[in-house]
């Protein structure tokens, strides 16, 4: 086949990909799109016709899968479009590499041998890398679309990598079955029912309730760090959370408050004296700074703070590129208005951060429950939201998709947030500043939303659980074991079969 052909087919099957993910879910587009990948690398001839096809499927992955970032940067940036459109371009060709290299470099080391298998493995291997290579982007990984699929029962298990496994796996076998016309090679597919009984367990238990509520500001992006939308700002989230006083534990979005925690501290004083006499805990989003006198004065985190009924402050720990730090900051601030934008200068917050805590008051006892936070993208990462999970009762997730509009993005990042749900088994309350705010149960199922792009607060009942997933005690161990064992079986068989030739000569 002509090679344009195969690198066109490539791209689309790349670009058709995301329609898989939320907010469409037709996953069967998502198995047809890694089928026609597989097959690519099945017959690629050499680790550079490997990679060029891998990354012509990625080109077209990440060009539609995060197009989104277009509105960050044209809408609320300052970016031309006409320079914005190939910045997203080259971002996604950048991405593309990614898995361009670990196809190329599955190539070299192993040629065809065992392909079904290893080119599952190295599908794993490539999502794996990118979600922590320079800081990571997990982000459009083929698992997060079976969210309600049969598949959907391995989450707890081998997490949303491990689905990933098994898509690939899948569309490699039936390629084999058809190749082979042998109907044995169609037995990974028991892994989908497999998946079906799997829904049927509990991993975690219930411990007890907290009655919830999120506030959705709907602050315009434009006017939210305008002074003098401050004092207004602040009026809006009080009056709603006035209004629900009976609620334990009332959550605010990312950056709610546009003001410094220490600017914000009277606010408190006042606001939390009320919130302790109903016995409700408030979480804001909000920026920390340094106080003078110490060794980091006037450095910055991305934060939340607890305060009423219950305390702490968790600073965030994984730093959007560009939004929240400018790498390479001192060689390219300034080049463009989208390098300048506010509180683009955070400080990484440290692992092993205490949990926030969250009192609940009942027929007279006090019970304290440990609420684990995240802070936007930090949703996305399994490892990070599985590991904060083990000792917490409940997930709560704060963020300000305004910078996305009504686009893709916000719809992929809530999807990300049921995904953890579901892997940790854990019950989640999101609240963002124009949606989507939500309340998701154990299973990742959402229960409710607020409509987009509208003022309102969601109030329910979310379950406390303990004990931990499969997932949350083992993480990527049988992934790594599994993908460690195929690859030497490849190499040995790949070793036996030169070897055979070269004595056959």
């Amino acid at each position: 086949m002509n090679p344009w052909i195969v690198r066109a087919l490539q791209l689309l099957a790349g670009a058709a990909f995301p329609m898989a993910l939320a907010p469409f879910f037709w996953w069967p587009v998502g198995l047809l799109s890694l089928a026609i990948f597989s097959l690519g690398q099945m017959t690629a001839s050499s680790g550079r016709s490997a990679f060029g096809r891998a990354w012509w499927f990625g080109l077209g992955q990440f060009s539609t899968g995060i197009s989104w970032i277009y509105v960050s940067m044209h809408d609320h940036g300052g970016t031309p479009a006409w320079l914005a459109v190939p910045m997203v371009g080259v971002f996604a060709a950048f991405l593309a590499t990614f898995p361009a290299g670990w196809f190329a470099l599955r190539y070299r080391l192993l040629a065809q041998t065992l392909s079904w298998l290893t080119i599952p493995v190295f599908w794993f291997l490539q999502e794996w890398f990118r979600s922590w290579f320079m800081t990571g982007f997990p982000w459009l990984f083929a698992g997060d679309a079976h969210l309600s699929s049969w598949l959907a029962g391995w989450a707890p298990v081998i997490g949303s990598y491990g689905i990933s496994f098994i898509l690939v796996l899948t569309v490699t076998s039936v390629i084999m079955a058809v190749r082979a016309r042998q109907p044995v090679w169609l037995l990974p597919l028991l892994l989908w029912p497999a998946g079906l009984g799997l829904q049927q367990l509990e991993w975690t238990s219930a411990k007890g309730e907290l009655k919830v509520a999120a506030v959705q500001g709907n602050i315009p992006q434009d006017e939210k760090w305008l002074r003098e939308s401050i004092s207004p700002t602040i009026t809006a989230y009080y009056q709603q959370t006035a209004q629900h006083w009976d609620a334990d534990l009332v959550l605010w979005p990312e950056t709610a408050v546009t003001i410094l925690l220490d600017q914000f501290q009277p606010y408190i004083d006042d606001i939390g004296i009320e919130a302790q006499q109903t016995n409700t805990t408030i979480v804001t989003g909000i920026p920390y700074r340094y106080p003078r006198g110490v060794p980091l004065a006037g450095e910055f985190h991305n934060s939340v703070v607890a305060f009423g009924n219950g305390e702490g402050i968790y600073h965030k720990q994984r730093l959007v590129p560009f939004g929240e730090y400018v790498p390479l900051e001192h060689w390219i601030r300034g080049l463009l208005p989208f390098f300048n934008l506010d509180m683009s200068s955070f400080l990484k917050g440290q692992p092993d951060q205490p949990l926030l805590k969250v009192g609940h008051h009942s027929d007279g006892q006090e019970q304290l429950y440990l609420i684990a936070p995240y802070i936007c993208y930090e949703i996305a990462y399994p490892d990070l939201v599985s590991e904060m999970a083990r000792q917490a009762d409940m997930l709560v997730t704060v963020s300000n998709d305004a910078w996305f509009g009504d686009s893709l993005g916000p719809k992929q990042h809530m999807a990300l947030a049921q995904m953890r749900a579901l892997e940790t088994g854990r019950w989640l309350l999101r609240a963002t500043n124009t949606g989507i705010t939500a309340l998701v149960d154990h299973k990742g199922q959402l229960l409710a939303r607020l409509p987009y792009e509208q003022r309102g607060t969601l109030t329910g009942v979310a379950q406390m659980r303990e004990g931990q997933t499969p997932y949350m005690r083992w993480g990527l161990l049988p992934l790594y074991i599994l993908s460690g064992l195929a690859i030497v079986l490849a190499l040995l068989l790949k070793r036996r079969r030169l070897t055979a030739t070269w004595v056959g000569h």
